[in-house]
């Protein structure tokens, strides 16, 4: 008793400044009744981002959205990718992509990236005064602030994503928060288009030459024959074959065969262009797809491949020289000659326009080079 009246009487030292007591129920309370303020056309606007990017079916669709649907949501004039890409990996899936041309860069060297930030790679929002902005969006004009998104994997950089805009950019707490969490969606969706993108190289892979299959080769042919249709340039395709190819497989047996044809299929398109597509369609032909190359231009590069191959010799591994031959067959589409109104037909006609071709010239006797013309006919 005398105890809990000394705890009555005693007095409680107060220390200036500190913050009130408070009980666990008021605390609760308060934590109940707790509303976050936070800019709701961002947070609007990040959601549809997110659900875009968690809805792309493969790389070029990812960019597409982060590239041009993106910085249009949040009225940025500008917006940049960079991809830390030190073994090509994404560039050889985007090969023959240029439409984004500056505005997706692949670094092979992280130093650039890193420079961007400081030792903790954190989102940063720049003015025209700093360092940085000669760094990015340099083929942007009228940009006067920018804002900085690090693209981490494991607390590791792998890309970069700059917003660039005329007007003043501030972001608080809140804000800050919402677009790193769309920078993490934006991370763990690239790492899945990634790995889609190379399952789906494998399978259109032929696994001797490592160049396309058909199945590869039919997706290549729809994709170019769309791009020479928007661009109103030629496009020609070039079918060969190995001559006298049952011989060849009778006398050296089915593993000489395809060693012999893999130093074919190397030899023939060692020297192609970036832009050219190749494939190999059977045991013994192959195609190549020629962008903006007409009727005359195809016919020289044909010709040249086939004068490559008649001077190349195969040592047969017993002491032996082989020597073989090809023949080719070629057609060349003009969108402006032949307007073309089903894509699909016209990339089936001009397979079969090719394999006459083709065929015409082995009944010949093969080691040269024809080629047919598409009919007006099938548009």
């Amino acid at each position: 008793m005398a105890d809990d009246h000394y705890l009555q009487e005693a007095h409680v030292e107060v220390i200036d400044g500190a913050p009130a007591l408070v009980s666990l129920a008021d605390l609760r309370d308060s934590r109940r009744t707790e509303s976050l303020t936070i800019n709701r056309y961002l947070y609007q606007q990040t959601q549809k981002i997110e659900l875009m990017l968690l809805g792309a079916l493969d790389l070029p669709a990812l960019l597409e959205i982060l590239l041009v649907t993106m910085p249009r949501h949040f009225s940025f004039r500008a917006c940049e990718l960079w991809l830390f890409d030190p073994e090509d990996s994404t560039a050889n899936l985007l090969a023959g992509s240029e439409q984004h041309g500056q505005n997706l860069q692949l670094c092979s060297d992280i130093f650039q990236m890193q420079e961007l930030y400081d030792l903790e790679p954190n989102i940063r929002v720049i003015d025209a005064t700093d360092s940085r902005m000669f760094e990015i969006l340099k083929s942007s004009s009228g940009i006067n602030y920018a804002v900085l998104i690090p693209l981490l994997d494991s607390g590791r950089l792998i890309g970069s994503l700059h917003l660039g805009t005329p007007d003043t950019v501030f972001l608080d707490n809140a804000e800050e928060h919402r677009v790193a969490h769309l920078a993490a969606i934006i991370c763990a969706c690239f790492k899945a288009a990634v790995s889609r993108e190379q399952i789906t190289a494998l399978t259109l892979l032929d696994p001797l030459t490592l160049i396309g299959n058909e199945l590869g080769f039919d997706r290549e042919i729809a994709r170019e024959i769309s791009r020479a249709s928007r661009a109103h340039k030629p496009l020609t395709l070039l079918l060969i074959e190995v001559d006298d190819v049952n011989e060849l497989y009778g006398h050296y047996g089915e593993r000489c065969g395809q060693f012999v044809i893999k130093k074919v299929a190397e030899r023939l398109f060692s020297n192609l262009r970036a832009t050219d597509i190749t494939a190999r369609l059977g045991r013994s032909r192959f195609a190549v797809l020629l962008p903006v190359s007409g009727e005359m231009v195809s016919l020289d590069i044909a010709e040249r491949m086939r004068n490559d191959i008649e001077s190349f010799t195969i040592d047969d591994g017993r002491g032996a020289v082989l020597q073989v031959y090809i023949s080719a067959g070629l057609v060349t589409w003009e969108p402006g000659q032949f307007p073309a109104v089903d894509l699909q037909q016209l990339a089936r006609q001009m397979q079969v326009v090719g394999n006459k071709a083709l065929d015409d010239v082995m009944a010949r006797g093969g080691n040269c080079v024809g080629q047919s013309r598409l009919s007006t006919m099938i548009f």
